[in-house]
C-alpha cells in the first residue's frame, strides 16, 4: 500500500498474519510497478515468509532494504496461522505495506494440506464464516465448496483472534474495513503453495465482506485448487487472481488429479525453470522471477520494491571487475549473477564506482581518487556426484587506495537449498557485516 500521511492505526502499528502476503497502495500516488519487478519482490518476500535460516536471512536482506516486519502467529485447534507485517516508508513519503504468509513447513501445515475434504464457503463475518463450513445441508456441489485445511488455516490467520487494540476486530475485520473506508487503495495478497492458496481465500473472504475487485489483487507461486467449480464462478470476477506456475510443478494439480473437485481459474502463468530441480521450490519460483525481472530491464534500473538507502562510506569505493570462475554448466548464469552482485552493492553503498573490463584496478581507482577499492571473487564447482549441486565461494579483499590490503574474508555455500545465482546473493550478504566496517566504520 502507498500512502502518503495518514493511514488507519493498525498500518502504523504492524500486527499481520501468515501465508499471503499484501501490496497496498493508493493509485496515482505511487510509481507505476511492472509485472516483473513486482512478480520478482513478491517472489523474494514469498521466500522471506518461510523460518529456516536461508529464508531468514533473505529476511535480513529485506529489513537491510529498509524493511520493518513485525511476525506475528495465531493458532487454533486446527491450524497455525503465521503471518508478517511488512512495512516499507520511501523518502517521498510514500509507503508499502506487505502481509506475507508462509507455505507449508511445520508438521501441522502438512496435516492442513491433508484435510481435503471440502467445505462450504459464504457469509460477511467470521462468526458466519465458521457457521456456514459447519453446514451439513450447504454441501451440494452446486453450492461453493473449498478445501476444508486450506479453510481452517485462512480462518486461523485472519479471522480467529479478537484484538482488543481495534475494539476486539479480527485482522481480516480491520483489513476489509479499511479497504472499504479508502476505495482508491489495491491490496495485493500473495504466496506459494500452501500460502497461495490462503491468499486467494483470503481475497475471497475480504470480496464477501464487501471490498471490491478492483482493490484485490492476489499474486501465487505454485499454488492448488482451492475450491469447486461453484466457487470458481462465484469468486473469478471478484478478484485479479494471476497464478505463476512452474512447468512441470505437481502441486499445482494435485487435488484436481488426487481427489477431484477443485479447478483452478484466474490468469495462468507458467515458467519453465533453468534447473533440473523439483519444481515446486520456492527457489526456483525467486531464481525465476529474477532472471525474468533482469531480461526485462537495463542494468542500470534498480527494483523499487527491494532496494536500499545506501549507506555513506569513509570515500568513494571503486569496485574492480567481478572475476567468476565458473564450471560451463554455471558460465551462462554469469550475467545474471553480476547484476546481482551489483545490485546489492549499489543498493549498500555510496559514492560506489564499477571499474570496467580490462583496466587496472588500481590504477584506475588511483586516477578517480578513490579512497578504497574492493575486490570480489567467486567460484562455482560442481559437487562429485550431485547432479545439480554446487560449491559456490566468495574471496572479498578491500584495498586503500594506495594499494595495501585492509581486510580478505572468504564465505561458501552449497546450492543444496539455493540456486547457484541466489547463492551469490547469500555469499555477497553474508560478507557484507565486515565489509560495512571497513566502508563506513560502522558496527
Amino acid at each position: 500500500m502507498y500512502m502518503r500521511g495518514g493511514g488507519s492505526m493498525w498500518w502504523r502499528k504492524l500486527l499481520i498474519l501468515p501465508l499471503l502476503f499484501l501490496l497496498l497502495f493508493s493509485r496515482g500516488e505511487a510509481k507505476e510497478i511492472d509485472r516483473e519487478e513486482l512478480n520478482f519482490a513478491t517472489a523474494l518476500i514469498s521466500m522471506s515468509s518461510y523460518s529456516a535460516e536461508l529464508n531468514l536471512l533473505a529476511r535480513e536482506w529485506l529489513q537491510d532494504f529498509g524493511w520493518v516486519i513485525d511476525s506475528h502467529e495465531y493458532a487454533t485447534a486446527l491450524a497455525d496461522g503465521r503471518v508478517h507485517i511488512m512495512a516499507r516508508q520511501f523518502s517521498n513519503g510514500e509507503q508499502i505495506y506487505v502481509l506475507a504468509f508462509p507455505g507449508t513447513e511445520r508438521k501441522q501445515d502438512a496435516i492442513v494440506d491433508l484435510r481435503v475434504t471440502r467445505v462450504p464457503f459464504g457469509g460477511q463475518t467470521p462468526a458466519e464464516f465458521s457457521a456456514v463450513a459447519a453446514a451439513v445441508e450447504n454441501k451440494s456441489g452446486a453450492n461453493p465448496l473449498v478445501h476444508q485445511g486450506f479453510n481452517d488455516y485462512t480462518q486461523a490467520a485472519l479471522f480467529s483472534e479478537p484484538l482488543p487494540e481495534f475494539g476486539s476486530l479480527t485482522l481480516g475485520e480491520v483489513i476489509a474495513r479499511d479497504l472499504r473506508t479508502h476505495p482508491s487503495y489495491t491490496l495485493y495478497l500473495t504466496g506459494h503453495s500452501l500460502g497461495g492458496a490462503a491468499a486467494t481465500l483470503a481475497a475471497a473472504r475480504l470480496a464477501d465482506m464487501g471490498v471490491s475487485p478492483q482493490q484485490l489483487r492476489v499474486i501465487t507461486f505454485g499454488a492448488p485448487a482451492v475450491g469447486n467449480t461453484a466457487f470458481a464462478r462465484a469468486y473469478e470476477k471478484r478478484m485479479q487472481l494471476t497464478r505463476i506456475t512452474m512447468e512441470g510443478d505437481p502441486v499445482k494439480a494435485a487435488l484436481q488429479s488426487l481427489s477431484g473437485g477443485y479447478v483452478q481459474f484466474g490468469e495462468k502463468v507458467v515458467w519453465s525453470s533453468h534447473l533440473g530441480r523439483f519444481p515446486h521450490d520456492m527457489t526456483l519460483y525467486l531464481d525465476e522471477a529474477l532472471r525474468h525481472y533482469q531480461d526485462s530491464h537495463g542494468e542500470d534500473e534498480q527494483p523499487l520494491l527491494v532496494t536500499g538507502k545506501a549507506q555513506q562510506t569513509n570515500g568513494l569505493v571503486y569496485a574492480a571487475p567481478f572475476q567468476f570462475e565458473l564450471g560451463d554448466r554455471l558460465n551462462g548464469d554469469k550475467s545474471y549473477m553480476k547484476r546481482v552482485v551489483q545490485g546489492i552493492l549499489k543498493s549498500a553503498y555510496q559514492p560506489l564506482i564499477f571499474g570496467q573490463e580490462g583496466e587496472d584496478p588500481f590504477e584506475a581507482a588511483r586516477k578517480q581518487g578513490a579512497k578504497f577499492i574492493l575486490v570480489e571473487r567467486f567460484q562455482g564447482k560442481r559437487i562429485k556426484n550431485e547432479e545439480e549441486n554446487y560449491r559456490l565461494t566468495l574471496e572479498e579483499e578491500i584495498y586503500d587506495g594506495a594499494g595495501n590490503l585492509l581486510t580478505f574474508q572468504s564465505y561458501s555455500t552449497t546450492a543444496e537449498n539455493l540456486t547457484p545465482i541466489e547463492a551469490v546473493g547469500y555469499l555477497t550478504m553474508k560478507a557484507d557485516a565486515e565489509r560495512s566496517i571497513q566502508l563506513t566504520g560502522s558496527k
